[in-house]
């Protein structure tokens, strides 16, 4: 090993070059026994030690990721809590207090609490813990707020028709206001001793004399907005209850089945002396038939709020078949909703009783002593001593999913925590 340059030391003189000549020849001959050992050592050392940290970086990689895995987990019991506590509370019409360690497979447990804050709002807590919760390697807390939901929809008239306008005949009476957007003569018509017992408004004209209007008339008026229903909303409602293929009909001919939340594909016929119970939203992708004092009543659970019945056929009521509202003071009814755009896309005859029927983009014909609560359609017809008779408190009528209401998660009120 050489620790000066010799021809550096050239500059310096032949003395300094002889002697350091001498130092540089004694180095390189001079054994250090053990030399390579300790190099050997120093590198062993460094080596172990990288090695160390390496480990150290990647055992520290797996506790991260086992716990981001049992985090899932354990965010997916929490929720699997609440989604069970919203199926409780429907089904139990409020009643569900919660549960503890309920198993989810082989995953883990999760604890559910309800603490009441209102009738109509609660605070739902559930808590998934991973495998358990004596031991849990995690565990995941979701807090938030239910409450009923009830839809509000506005029939503010007896009738509401679109651009088709109300005809009346013979000895047909309508028992609360009218209001019809059909422009032109003939807005409101009648003939054969009809009349209104209440206000006509007409963005057209009212003939005379019939119908009778025994409060005022009011001819050449702007527009009416007509009430709104959200379809998608009530079709997937009932659709979330399951649904039954009907190839073809589906037919009840007696007993007091259980109806909804359900869709039926199909057509739906109740006829003789079926009674069958509505429980929540119905969905008929064809026709609906009511004969032959076949009824569908609404379950008395819906207290002064009512629910809600799309058909995307007509709907047809003969014979003394009909619908049955509530017995509570208000009522609750059954608004019956047809997509049809025909003509007579609902026909209530014999005796029809006691609905709320939607047809905005179709006609309504009534007859033969048919009943009706309240109508909203494109066009209607009323005949043959048949009737309408308001009830005021419609003006601000409650629908709902559910006996009791629809429980269901209330935005901005979801909490997460560890």
């Amino acid at each position: 090993m050489k620790l000066v340059n010799s021809s550096w030391l050239v500059v310096h003189g032949k003395k300094t070059c002889k002697a350091v000549k001498t130092i540089n020849h004694q180095l390189s001959t001079t054994n250090y026994p053990g030399q390579i050992l300790v190099f050997g050592l120093i590198f062993i050392a460094v080596v172990l030690i990288l090695t160390a940290s390496l480990f150290g970086r990647t055992a520290d990689l797996l506790r991260f990721g086992s716990g981001s895995v049992t985090g899932e987990e354990a965010n997916s019991l929490s929720e699997a809590g609440i989604e069970r506590a919203l199926w409780q509370l429907n089904q139990t019409a409020g009643a569900y207090s919660g549960e503890t360690n309920t198993a989810l497979g082989t995953t883990g447990t999760f604890t559910v609490t309800v603490a009441n804050k209102s009738s109509n709002l609660k605070t739902v807590t559930a808590t998934g813990y991973v495998p358990n919760a004596t031991s849990p390697k995690n565990k995941r807390v979701i807090k938030l707020d239910v409450g009923i939901d009830n839809t509000i929809i506005e029939f503010n008239y007896a009738v509401q028709v679109g651009t088709g306008g109300v005809d009346m005949e013979n000895s047909a009476t309508i028992t609360g206001t009218v209001y019809s957007n059909k422009t032109g003569a003939g807005s409101i018509s009648g003939t054969g001793s009809s009349r209104i017992v209440g206000n006509a408004y007409a963005v057209g004209t009212i003939t005379t004399p019939d119908p009778t209007v025994t409060g005022t008339k009011h001819q050449n008026q702007t527009a009416s907005q007509m009430p709104t229903l959200d379809y998608q909303y009530w079709q997937d409602a009932a659709t979330a209850g399951g649904i039954t293929n009907c190839t073809g009909t589906c037919s009840i001919s007696s007993g007091s089945p259980n109806l909804g939340p359900q869709k039926y594909i199909g057509n739906l016929t109740l006829s003789n002396t079926a009674t069958a119970i509505m429980n929540g939203p119905i969905y008929v992708t064809g026709d609906v038939t009511i004969q032959n004092s076949a009824s569908l009543k609404l379950n008395n659970s819906f207290g002064s709020s009512g629910s809600v019945l799309i058909v995307g056929g007509k709907i047809v009521t003969a014979n003394s078949g009909g619908f049955t509202p509530t017995s509570s003071s208000p009522k609750g009814y059954i608004l019956v909703a047809t997509t049809s755009t025909a003509s007579d896309a609902v026909k209530i005859q014999n005796s029809g009783v006691n609905a709320i029927f939607y047809a905005l983009d179709g006609g309504s014909e009534l007859s033969n002593s048919a009943q009706v609560t309240a109508l909203v359609s494109k066009s209607m017809l009323i005949k043959n001593s048949a009737s309408l008779t308001y009830d005021s408190g419609l003006a601000s009528a409650q629908f709902t999913t559910g006996p009791g209401g629809s429980w269901q998660i209330i935005k901005g009120t979801y909490k997460y925590s560890n």
